[in-house]
C-alpha cells in the first residue's frame, strides 16, 4: 500500500496543471464580459455629455420671444461634431498629446520605465455609419404634443396671475351680472325656441287658412253663377235637350240637306209666241236643215222694187223645218217626263217632297244630247219650234211668189195651230191638267221646289218649332255647352287649386294645411311640455299663456279632422263637377265634341264618317228616311239613350252638396272649419294685411341687412399679413351647431370650479391670449389705459371714442417696459411691426381661414349667435308680458293687438309679438358687436329692460306711442346708430376669443387649434428673424444618440487558451457587440 501510493506523489500538481487553464479561461471570460459592462456605463455617460452639447445650440430668438427652448433651425450642421466628442469621450486616454506625456512620466516613475499607457477597455464603434445623432422623429415645435408641452411648462408659474386679468376669472368667481341667468340659459334656449316654433306655426296655420278660404269664397262661395246642385242639374238637363235637337238636326240635315247642294226652283220650258220678232224683211234667221243641207232661213225669196216674195221653194222648206221642230218639241217633252217618272214615282204624303225634287232634278239631269240634258233639251226645242214659227209667219206676210205649193195657205194655218197650241198648253206658266202627264210633273216640281227652297239650306231651314234656323241651333247647343262647361271648369280649378294649391297664388294644399293644423298642436304641445318642464320665471308665464291659448276657439276649429273633412266634401264637390264635365266631354256627334260643333260645316263632316249621300238617294219615302236618320243617329251620337239616360247623376247629400256659403246653413250642412273661416275671417281687410307684409318684410329686409353687417365686419387690420397654412394639416374650424351649449357647459365648468380636466388647455389658451393679438387689441388696449389713467370709461360713447382712443395712442404705441398694456408675457410689444397678422392672429388659431377678414367674420358671427340668444330669452323675458310694465313691452302689445283686431286674426299676436322682439334682438345684438368693437363691455346677459340701448327702456321713454311695426322699426333704426359704454363689468370681444380658446382647445379641433398656434408664431418668428424659411418643424425639441460598440477581448485571445477552442467559439462577437441607443430633450 505505501509503495503505491509512493509512485503517485505529484498528483495535486499534476491536477493543479490540469485544471489551471480552464479555471484562468473562465477568469479571463470574467475580466472580458466585465469590461463589456464597465463600457456600457462610460458610453452612455459619453452619450449623455455629446447630447447635451449638441442641445446647448438652442434658438435663442424663440426663447426670448414666446419662451419656448429648442434648437436652432440649423441643428443638424452640429451633428458631426458631437458625434466626434462622444467618440473621444470613449477612449480613456483622450487626452492631448502634452498631457500624455505629463502624465506617462508621472507614471513611469512607479511602474517602471519602459510602461506605457494603455486603453485596457479597447472600446470601438462598428464603422464610421455605426453611430449616429439625429432629432427624435416628431419631435419639434409643429407637433401640437410637443408645443403644448413647451407652453404649459412656460405657463406654470405665470397663467394663475395670467388668468385672474381673464374672462375664466370673472365667470368663475362670478363677478359678472347675469351669469346665474347665463347658466340657465340652456334651459330658457329651447323655451324661447319651442315658443317662436309655435308663433310661426300659428301663423302660417292662420295665413294659408285664411289665404285657401279668402280664394275660395272669391271664387267659389261667392261666384256667379253660384255653385249649387242646380248648376248641375241644369247642365245635364240641357245636355238632355241637346240631344233630342241633334236627333232632330240629324233627321233634316238627311231628308233636307246632305245631298240637296246645287238644287233650285224648278220653272217649266216658257216660250212666248212672239219670242223672235222676225219679219219678212229678215235674213239668215237661223240655220235649217233640207235633204241634208244646211242653209240660212231667210224670211222672204227675193225682193222686187220694195216688194218682198216668198216663192214655193222656200216656204216648202220652212213647212218641213216646222214640222220637224213640232216633233222635236214633243219627244223633248215626253223624254223629259218619261225621264222623271221611270226615275222616281210620287205619292202624297208617302214619298219625301224634298228628296223627290232631289231625285227628279238628278232624272232630268241626265244628258242626252250632246252636252245637253233632258231639261236643257226640251228647252231648247220649245225654243226652236218657237224660232221657226216665228219665221214662218213672216214669209206668209210676203207677196206670193212663184211655185207655191198648192193649199200652202191651209198647211200653213194647219202648223200654225199647232205651234200655238203647244205653246198655250206646255210652254205657258200656270196651264195644269191632271191628265197629262209632262204638266202634273212639271206642276209638282214647281210646287214642291218654290215651297222647299229655303228648306234646303241650312242658314234658312227652321226646325219643328218653326223659329229656330237650323244652324243657329246647331251653334246655340255649342255655346251653351261651352258656357257651362267653362262654368264648371273654372269651379273645378278652383276647386283643384283650393285641394292641391298653387304657389304662384299663396294658396297651399290641403294636405299643407292638415299638416300646419298638426304642427299647430304639435308646436303648442312641445311648448307646453318644455314650460313644464323648465323652472324659470319665462316658463312660469309661458305656462299662464299657453292655457289661456288652449281654452281659445281656433285651436278648437282648426284641427286636422276639420280639414280632412273639408277636403272631403271639396273633393266630393269637384268628383261631381268633374264628372258632369266628362259627360260634356263625351257628347259627340260623330268623332267631334258636341261643344265644338258650332256650324253646319262642322255639323255635316261630323255626320259624314256613317251617313252618306248614296245611302240618302236609296231612300225616297218618309218613312224611309226617318229611319235611316234614326239609325245613323245612334252610330253617330254618344252617349244613346233618352231622357237622362247616360248622362252624368247629381248627388244631393250634404257632403255632395256644392252649396258652400254660411248663408245655406240652414238649408245643407257646411264644414265646420270653412264656418269658422268665414266667421272669423269676414272682416279682414287686405289693405292692413297687405300693410302688415310690407311694414314685416321692410323690418326683415332692415334686420337681414343689420344682421349682415354686423357680422361682417371691416377689418381695422387690413395690412396684416395672411397667414399660411403650413403646420396645420387637420384643418378643423371652431364652431358647430351645438356651439351655445358648449359654450354655457363651459361656464358652468367654471364656475363650478372644474378645473382639472381644462388646467392644461386653459394654460395654453391663456398663453395664446397674452402673447397674441386679435381684431379688437388696439381698441382694449387703448380702453385700458384710460381706465388706468382715472378717466372716467362710463362716458365713453361711438362719437368721443376715437377722440379719447388717439389721446393716449403714444403710451399704447411705447416700447417701455413700465408700459405693459401692449406686452405679451416676455415683455414683447405687440405690434405690426412683430406680428405678421396683427390684429387677425386669435381669430386665425380658431377658424384657420388663409384671410383675415374671413377669420374675423367668422369670430364676429359666432360671439353673434350668443349675443343673439342671450339676447332673445332676455327679449321674451322683459318685453313679452305687459305684465313687465316696460315701455318696450307695452308698444309691442299694442302693436300686435292693433294687427291683429285689423286682419281679424289672420296675423296672429303671438306672431306679431315675435317678430317684433326678433327685430328689437337683431339690432340690439348688432348694437352689442359695435359696443365689443370699440372696445367695450357689454352685459353677458340683460336681466332689465333698462340694459337694452337699442329699445323703449333706455335713455328718454316717451317714445311709446307705437301703432305698427314701422312705427317701431324707426325708433329702433334711430337709437340704433349710437352707442354708449353703459357695462363696465361685462365680457369684451378679447373675453368670447377666451372663452372659445379653452372651448376649442376642450374638444376635437384642439389639436388642430394648437397646430395654427404654431402657423402664428412661425410666421412671428419668421418676420422677428427676417428669415423666410424659418420653420418650427425645424426646431427640434429631442435628440437620438445610436451607437453600436465593440469591446475587443483582451484575456481569452491570448494564445493560452488556442487549445481550448472547443469550449467556446473565439470567433463570436455577440457577447462583445452592443447598442448604445440614448434619447434627451429640452
Amino acid at each position: 500500500m505505501y509503495g503505491f501510493s509512493k509512485r503517485e506523489r505529484g498528483a495535486v500538481s499534476v491536477f493543479l496543471v490540469i485544471i489551471l487553464v480552464p479555471c484562468m479561461l473562465v477568469a479571463s471570460i470574467f475580466v472580458d464580459v466585465g469590461r463589456v459592462y464597465l463600457s456600457k456605463s462610460m458610453a452612455e455617460s459619453a452619450a449623455d455629455m455629446a447630447l447635451n452639447s449638441l442641445m446647448t445650440h438652442y434658438d435663442a430668438d424663440l426663447n426670448d420671444w414666446y419662451g419656448m427652448v429648442a434648437s436652432c433651425q440649423n441643428i443638424d450642421e452640429f451633428y458631426d461634431a458631437s458625434i466626434k466628442c462622444y467618440k473621444n469621450a470613449l477612449k480613456s486616454q483622450n487626452l492631448s498629446k502634452d498631457e500624455m506625456n505629463t502624465l506617462v512620466g508621472e507614471f513611469s516613475a512607479m511602474i517602471g520605465a519602459d510602461s506605457k499607457a494603455s486603453d485596457y477597455l479597447r472600446v470601438t464603434d462598428e464603422g464610421d455609419d455605426s453611430t449616429t445623432i439625429k432629432a427624435v422623429d416628431g419631435a419639434n415645435l409643429a407637433n401640437a404634443t410637443m408645443l403644448k408641452s413647451q407652453i404649459v411648462d412656460f405657463m406654470k408659474y405665470r397663467a394663475p396671475i395670467a388668468i385672474t386679468q381673464t374672462a375664466i376669472d370673472k365667470i368663475k368667481n362670478k363677478s359678472i351680472p347675469g351669469i346665474d341667468d347665463v347658466l340657465k340659459s340652456d334651459e330658457n334656449k329651447p323655451l324661447v325656441e319651442k315658443k317662436q316654433d309655435y308663433c310661426e306655426a300659428d301663423e302660417k296655420l292662420m295665413r294659408d287658412s285664411y289665404n285657401t278660404y279668402k280664394y275660395l269664397f272669391d271664387n267659389y262661395s261667392n261666384g256667379n253663377p253660384k255653385p249649387s246642385n242646380s248648376l248641375l242639374t241644369g247642365t245635364r238637363d240641357a245636355m238632355q235637350t241637346a240631344r233630342e235637337q241633334y236627333r232632330e238636326l240629324n233627321k233634316l240635315m238627311i231628308t233636307n240637306l246632305y245631298n240637296t247642294s246645287g238644287l233650285v226652283v224648278f220653272n217649266r220650258a216658257q216660250v212666248p209666241l212672239n219670242q223672235y220678232n222676225y219679219t219678212k224683211s229678215s235674213t239668215k234667221c237661223y240655220k235649217a236643215k233640207y235633204d241634208g243641207k244646211t242653209y240660212y232661213v231667210n224670211c222672204h225669196s227675193r225682193k222686187d222694187n220694195d216688194t218682198y216674195y216668198i216663192d214655193g221653194t222656200e216656204l216648202t222648206k220652212q213647212f218641213d223645218d216646222i214640222s220637224k221642230k213640232i216633233k222635236a218639241f214633243d219627244k223633248a217633252k215626253n223624254d223629259f217626263t218619261n225621264a222623271v217618272n221611270n226615275s222616281i214615282s210620287y205619292s202624297s204624303g208617302v214619298t219625301n217632297d224634298i228628296q223627290y225634287w232631289k231625285h227628279a232634278a238628278d232624272a232630268y239631269s241626265v244628258t242626252v244630247s250632246g252636252s245637253d240634258d233632258y231639261r236643257t233639251n226640251l228647252n231648247k226645242k220649245a225654243d226652236e219650234m218657237i224660232k221657226s214659227y216665228c219665221a214662218l209667219n213672216a214669209m206668209m206676210q210676203c207677196t206670193p211668189g212663184n211655185d207655191l205649193p198648192d193649199g200652202y195657205d191651209t198647211t200653213y194655218k194647219s202648223y200654225k195651230k199647232q205651234v200655238e197650241n203647244r205653246q198655250t198648253k206646255y210652254l205657258t206658266a200656270g196651264v195644269t191638267n191632271g191628265s197629262d202627264s209632262y204638266l202634273v210633273l212639271v206642276n209638282r216640281l214647281e210646287s214642291i221646289s218654290s215651297n222647299n227652297i229655303y228648306n234646303i239650306e241650312a242658314t234658312s231651314l227652321t226646325l219643328s218649332d218653326r223659329s229656330t234656323i237650323f244652324v243657329n241651333r246647331i251653334a246655340d247647343i255649342s255655346t251653351n255647352l261651352i258656357e257651362k262647361r267653362n262654368t264648371l271648369q273654372h269651379y273645378s280649378d278652383v276647386l283643384n287649386i283650393a285641394i292641391n294649391g298653387d304657389s304662384s297664388k299663396d294658396i297651399e294644399s290641403l294636405e299643407t294645411l292638415k299638416q300646419d293644423a298638426a304642427d299647430y298642436a304639435q308646436k303648442l304641445n312641445d311648448w307646453s311640455n318644455q314650460a313644464d318642464g323648465t323652472d324659470s320665471d319665462l316658463a312660469e308665464g309661458d305656462r299662464d299663456e299657453i292655457a289661456g291659448i288652449k281654452a281659445s276657439e281656433a285651436a278648437g276649429n282648426i284641427t286636422e279632422q276639420s280639414i280632412i273633412d273639408l277636403e272631403n266634401r271639396l273633393k266630393n264637390i269637384k268628383s261631381q263637377i268633374d264628372s258632369m264635365i266628362a259627360t260634356i266631354d263625351s257628347f259627340k256627334y260623330g268623332n267631334q265634341k258636341v261643344k265644338d260643333i258650332s256650324t253646319y260645316d262642322q255639323f255635316k263632316n261630323a255626320g259624314s264618317m256613317v251617313i252618306t249621300e248614296s245611302e240618302i238617294n236609296k231612300r225616297t219615302t218618309n218613312s224611309e228616311l226617318s229611319s235611316y236618320a234614326d239609325s245613323t243617329f245612334s252610330s253617330l251620337f254618344s252617349p244613346q239613350g233618352t231622357g237622362t239616360e247616360g248622362l252624368a247623376s247629381v248627388n244631393s247629400n250634404d257632403d255632395h252638396n256644392l252649396l258652400l256659403d254660411v248663408a245655406d246653413s240652414k238649408t245643407v250642412a257646411i264644414p265646420g272649419v270653412y264656418q269658422f273661416w268665414q266667421e272669423q275671417f269676414d272682416s279682414a281687410s287686405e289693405d292692413e294685411i297687405k300693410k302688415y307684409d310690407d311694414e314685416k318684410g321692410k323690418a326683415t329686409g332692415s334686420q337681414e341687412k343689420t344682421k349682415e353687417n354686423a357680422k361682417n365686419r371691416k377689418n381695422p387690420h387690413e395690412d396684416a399679413e395672411d397667414i399660411a397654412r403650413e403646420i396645420d394639416t387637420i384643418n378643423k374650424t371652431f364652431g358647430n351647431t351645438t356651439f351655445f351649449n358648449s359654450f354655457v357647459s363651459l361656464l358652468k365648468n367654471l364656475t363650478g370650479g372644474n378645473f382639472e380636466n381644462i388646467r392644461d388647455n386653459l394654460y395654453l389658451s391663456t398663453y395664446i391670449m397674452e402673447m397674441l393679438s386679435y381684431s379688437t387689441i388696439d381698441n382694449e388696449g387703448r380702453y385700458d389705459i384710460l381706465k388706468d389713467q382715472g378717466f372716467d370709461v362710463s362716458t365713453l360713447t361711438k362719437e368721443n371714442m376715437d377722440d379719447k382712443y388717439n389721446s393716449v395712442n403714444d403710451k399704447w404705441n411705447s416700447d417701455e417696459y413700465k408700459d405693459y398694456f401692449n406686452k405679451s408675457l416676455t415683455n414683447k410689444r405687440l405690434c405690426k411691426e412683430n406680428n405678421a397678422a396683427y390684429g387677425c392672429e386669435l381669430e386665425y388659431i380658431l377658424y384657420g381661414h388663409e384671410n383675415n377678414n374671413e377669420n374675423i367674420n367668422a369670430a364676429y358671427g359666432q360671439i353673434y349667435e350668443i349675443r343673439y340668444v342671450l339676447n332673445l330669452i332676455s327679449a321674451f323675458e322683459n318685453f313679452w308680458s305687459v305684465s313687465k310694465n316696460t315701455n318696450t313691452g307695452k308698444a309691442i302689445y299694442m302693436v300686435s293687438n292693433a294687427i291683429m283686431t285689423a286682419t281679424a286674426g289672420v296675423v296672429p299676436s303671438v306672431a306679431v309679438k315675435a317678430v317684433i322682439i326678433c327685430l328689437l334682438t337683431v339690432f340690439e345684438t348688432s348694437n352689442d358687436l359695435n359696443r365689443l368693437e370699440a372696445g367695450f363691455s357689454v352685459e353677458l346677459y340683460k336681466c332689465e329692460a333698462s340694459m337694452w340701448q337699442v329699445s323703449l327702456d333706455y335713455g328718454t321713454n316717451s317714445e311709446t306711442s307705437c301703432t305698427s311695426v314701422s312705427d317701431i322699426l324707426s325708433i329702433i333704426e334711430t337709437k340704433f346708430g349710437n352707442f354708449t359704454n353703459s357695462c363696465e363689468n361685462g365680457l369684451r370681444y378679447s373675453d368670447y376669443l377666451c372663452i372659445f380658446m379653452v372651448c376649442g382647445m376642450q374638444s376635437n379641433i384642439g389639436e388642430s387649434m394648437t397646430l395654427r398656434c404654431a402657423d402664428v408664431i412661425q410666421a412671428n418668428m419668421r418676420k422677428i428673424t427676417q428669415d423666410d424659411g424659418y420653420k418650427l418643424e425645424n426646431s427640434k425639441t429631442y435628440f437620438e444618440l445610436d451607437s453600436k460598440l465593440k469591446v475587443d477581448p483582451l484575456l481569452i485571445t491570448l494564445p493560452l487558451y488556442s487549445d481550448y477552442t472547443d469550449l467556446y467559439d473565439s470567433s463570436s462577437t455577440d457577447w462583445c457587440t452592443y447598442n448604445i441607443k440614448t434619447i434627451r430633450g429640452y
